[in-house]
């Protein structure tokens, strides 16, 4: 069937495991691999400025090769992957896969305002310096972290038997139903608020002086924060309501809200003209982690084998 069949191709590429028990990385570990992945990342991004700027001497007035600049967003990119490094391992059964794959993904994200930078008639020879920051980053904080911190080996024996009758965490309850459709929902407008803010990013100046009213592009920045606050109250009261569901509605709900907070914390900053670029690289990153959250009990529901099959 169609929707099998996509939900099979969606679990294969997570490598999701029904059970959610997989073992997360020791706290000491993953501490020691945090600390690793920032300041290498700082290292990294100091030593390829300092390299560009040696080769292009007329780049040394470039805005967003200060150290401020580009420090304050590589810091807020680490700490984000930090804290979805273990939850990675706790919900695949090949963590460092799916992490390395939405570290492409979010990679790719991240470079969208470096076009429109390039859009702005900003220097093409920066904006790509600024490009290769981004993949230089993502590539130590990925080693740094499934090197240093990489979950705890479980043996084929203690792996958790999957019930062929009933699965206890997507089960055919009509509370964990109405749930999971929420969640979708969810989802749905998670991914209409992020367009909204693309195109917020494409139509509103980025140099704007401080303030919550920008003179240009309105319409979308009122669209995107209009549909921003009924979005955080449908986040809170999903987190909520599923207190008392399933160990599934409850991981979805609290990775949904933790995204919503971190794209609504990002909307905050970018009111302010210094933390401009922190905000939105926040509203870049919070979307995809709330969407992700949103359509676990989705994936969940497309890969769950009808009755009589298997």
């Amino acid at each position: 069937m169609p929707i099998g069949s996509l939900g099979g191709r969606v679990e294969r590429w997570a490598r999701l495991d029904r059970a959610r028990r997989c073992p997360v990385p020791p706290p000491g570990a993953l501490v020691t691999a945090s600390v690793a992945a920032l300041v290498g990342s700082l290292l990294v991004d100091a030593a390829l400025v300092g390299l560009w700027t040696g080769l292009v001497p007329a780049t040394n007035g470039y805005v967003h090769f200060r150290p401020a600049d580009y420090a304050t967003l590589t810091a807020v990119g680490v700490l984000v992957a930090c804290g979805a490094w273990p939850v990675t391992c706790r919900i695949s059964t090949e963590p460092r896969r799916l992490f390395l794959r939405l570290a492409v993904t979010v990679t790719a994200v991240l470079w969208i305002p470096d076009i429109v930078l390039i859009v702005r008639h900003q220097p093409v020879r920066d904006v790509a310096a600024l490009m290769v920051l981004h993949v230089a980053v993502a590539a130590v904080t990925y080693n740094a972290l499934v090197r240093l911190a990489p979950p705890p080996a479980v043996p084929v024996g203690d792996a958790p038997a999957a019930d062929p009758g009933a699965d206890p965490l997507t089960g055919a309850d009509a509370d964990v139903a109405f749930l999971g459709s929420r969640a979708t929902l969810l989802a749905v407008a998670v991914g209409v608020t992020f367009a909204l803010g693309v195109g917020a990013l494409a139509a509103v100046p980025t140099g704007r002086p401080t303030g919550w009213w920008p003179e240009q592009g309105r319409f979308v920045y009122l669209a995107h924060a209009g549909l921003g606050l009924p979005l955080a109250l449908g986040a809170a009261w999903y987190l909520v309501r599923a207190r008392d569901s399933t160990r599934l509605i409850r991981m979805s709900a609290r990775i949904g809200a933790a995204g919503v907070a971190v794209a609504g914390a990002g909307g905050l900053l970018a009111v302010v003209h210094p933390l401009r670029l922190v905000g939105v690289a926040l509203m870049l990153v919070g979307p995809l982690v709330a969407a992700f959250g949103y359509l676990v009990p989705t994936f969940d529901r497309l890969t769950e084998e009808p009755p009589g099959e298997g």
